[in-house]
């Protein structure tokens, strides 16, 4: 009665406890799951994939950059995946927690299996399940079973087995032999180096940091500020567990903090120590690339008796406790510069004179409003494929452009116009050519305005020549000298002549060529537009060459008995002619030439803290021994029952398994069982 009570009311109990029945089966599918191997790999896929986009492409560059490269629609979409900070991206980080928690239940659910594998020699096997294994032999042996007992056990032990013996109650006796047990350690030392390695890197990761701005402590700045203008939340102080930033540090000066990219910020990480830069060198290859560069800095701590003095180059950093210094780039440290801003559209040749240095910002007031110069780069070397000509006449292969300054214009709208000019001449078609390039847009290359160099390789000559066509009183004066008026035309009519020359040059001077061209096609009848047009072009081109052999005249370079000009003179006004046409196209009308510089190098330096790298490394160190466990190490069974048949002979049943099916495992149980029926 009472067991039939129980049967009826066991599933009213169960039912009033369902989540007490349940849940044990809900853990038992948690950790199934935690621990399966689809998960696993599932999360290593996902780490390979994270770690093939961090190494492709650049982590912690400007958010800029990333636009320019991409554009505004993807770089949104790649920001928002975190594939710009891979390695700092929440989801990466979870992944390694998920990963470490997933081979921690592996490891845990499977270690007793496999310890217990490893110690187990399977000696309680049954005769049928002996010869039910992979490889099996029967044979009879011409010897008692104590001779024989005593035959195989040395053979065995000869072929590197341990083995057990087990005698069944019939008077078999079975040999279990094993061999390769350190196979089963490989699995767990692949298993375990795993949860190592995700320990360590999530030792190295900015775990702490993200925890730190969940809960407000930490904010990263987004400004170009001045270091002493960084908020207080935008600092991260010397208990900072992991870090790797970077600072760059002009010659002569020293540096206690680095910056920290994070997200699309950055973090400012107070050092325990001071790094001086006392000098930098860097060599060149012919072709401009860098050959190699270090720097010769001071390392000064308070627990420090005296500085430690290094030189760092690449891949060989100072390592100072925890801390490594890495040289890792250059730039310029703030060099020096003089330059001198002409005026494209004043009568005269007045320039500006700046005393200046790269990564400074000058205020400039000009009639055609108010500007600002951001001098953003120097450039000592620019090193350029050679042409055709100077390669048959110094036998050199590249050329060297010499110093650069690379620069914006900045207008009171924020609108900016960017520059690259060189100091020196370069050689083009056996003429001379000052070479300046625009932009307005940093993605497109520069376009380049050649002005042509007089014949002290100067630019003065092309600055006089602009100031006269900017000098309208003076363009009708020299016009009028060289046409005087005839008897044969009216005061109107000269006038109105003289008028349409000068303003003919104007318009040149304004809009080029093609402005002249737009004039006629607004203003003149579509069928008489090349007739006048061909009328305009005559005039402008009598108007410039006039005016170009009167300002060669005053020059000194035309006698006034002489009616033609040297071939130089000439391809230099057709040159001249060409600069001014596209003048118009090079922005706010102002020239700066470097007149002379003092050069200033920067080094860069990346500084890391990393306590995780020593576990990464135990922990890869206990990747390879394991995978050399799993590879070379083959886990092998044997069985050798020993049935007596009569006094003096002896059944034998070989059985074998191997933990990998390989092509010789076959070969070697076929010698060894060879070896045991030729026991003597």
């Amino acid at each position: 009665m009472s067991e039939t009570t129980q049967a009826i009311d066991s599933p009213q109990k169960i039912a009033k406890n369902p989540k007490k029945s349940q849940n044990p089966q809900s853990r038992r599918s948690i950790v199934e799951f935690l621990g399966s191997m689809n998960l696993a790999v599932t999360l290593l896929v996902m780490l390979a994939i994270a770690s093939v986009i961090g190494t492709v492409l650049k982590q912690d560059q400007a958010v800029q950059d990333y636009i320019i490269k991409f554009g505004p629609f993807w770089a949104e979409v790649f920001r928002d995946l975190g594939l710009f900070h891979v390695y700092g991206a929440a989801w990466f980080i979870l992944v390694l927690l998920f990963l470490l928690v997933s081979t921690a239940t592996c490891v845990t659910r499977n270690t007793p299996g496999f310890l217990k594998e490893m110690k187990q020699y399977s000696e309680n096997l049954s005769i049928n399940a002996i010869k039910h294994q992979p490889l099996t032999t029967e044979f009879d042996l011409a010897m008692p079973q104590p001779q024989a007992v005593q035959k195989i056990g040395e053979t065995l032990t000869a072929y590197g087995y341990k083995f057990k013996q087990k005698v069944h109650q019939d008077g078999t006796l079975v040999f279990a032999g094993l061999k390769g047990q350190w196979n089963r350690l490989g699995y767990l030392l692949t298993h375990i180096s795993i949860i190592i390695i995700c320990i360590g890197a999530l030792f190295d990761s900015n775990l702490l940091l993200k925890y730190r701005e969940l809960t407000g402590q930490l904010a990263p700045e987004t400004r170009p500020i001045p270091l002493n203008q960084i908020p207080k939340k935008s600092w991260v102080g010397k208990d900072n567990f992991s870090f790797r930033g970077s600072i760059n540090i002009p010659e002569g000066q020293s540096a206690d903090v680095l910056f920290l990219p994070y997200e699309e910020g950055f973090l400012v990480q107070k050092l325990p120590f001071k790094i001086k830069v006392k000098d930098f060198r860097i060599e060149f290859y012919d072709t401009g690339m860098p050959k190699s560069f270090e720097s010769d800095i001071v390392l000064t701590a308070p627990e420090l008796d005296k500085p430690i003095e290094k030189t760092i180059s690449v891949n060989h950093p100072l390592i100072y406790k925890n801390y490594a210094i890495y040289q890792s780039s250059f730039g310029d440290g703030g060099t020096k510069l003089k330059i001198k801003v002409y005026p494209l559209l004043s009568p005269k040749v007045n320039p500006i004179e700046i005393n200046t240095a790269v990564d400074q910002v000058e205020p400039l007031k000009t009639p055609v409003g108010t500007f600002k110069a951001e001098f953003n780069d120097f450039k000592l070397f620019n090193v350029v494929p050679a042409s055709e000509e100077e390669k048959k006449k110094t036998g050199k292969k590249m050329h060297n452009n010499g110093p650069t300054i690379i620069f914006k214009v900045r207008d009171e709208q924020g609108q900016a116009w960017e520059y690259e000019n060189y100091m020196q001449p370069t050689l083009q078609e056996g003429r001379w050519f000052y070479m300046t390039g625009v932009r307005t847009v940093p993605s497109e290359p520069f376009r380049y305005l050649f002005i042509p160099a007089d014949e002290h390789k100067s630019k003065q000559r092309f600055f006089e020549f602009l100031a006269l066509l900017n000098n309208p009183q003076q363009v009708e004066k020299i016009l009028r000298k060289a046409f005087p008026k005839s008897d044969k035309i009216s005061e109107k009519d000269y006038n109105l002549q003289i008028k349409l020359m000068q303003q003919l040059v104007t318009l040149f001077r304004q809009k080029g060529f093609d402005g002249i061209t737009d004039f006629v096609q607004k203003n003149v009848p579509k069928d008489q537009q090349k007739k006048v047009s061909d009328f305009y072009f005559g005039q402008t081109s009598l108007a410039l060459q006039t005016l170009y052999f009167e300002f060669l005249k005053q020059k000194g370079r035309v006698k006034p008995e002489d009616t033609d000009i040297n071939d130089f003179d000439k391809k230099w006004f057709e040159d001249a002619l060409a600069a001014i046409n596209n003048i118009n196209h090079y922005g706010p009308p102002m020239y700066f030439e470097l007149e002379s510089f003092k050069q200033i190098q920067s080094t860069g330096l990346q500084i890391t803290k990393s306590p995780g790298k020593n576990i990464v490394y135990f922990g890869s160190a206990l990747l390879v021994l394991g995978v050399f466990f799993l590879f070379y190490v083959r886990l092998r069974r044997v069985w050798v029952a020993l049935i007596p048949e009569t006094e003096e002979t002896t059944h034998v049943i070989m059985a074998a398994k191997d933990n990998k099916n390989l092509p010789e495992t076959e070969t070697e149980f076929a010698l060894l069982a060879e070896q045991i029926k030729h026991t003597k």
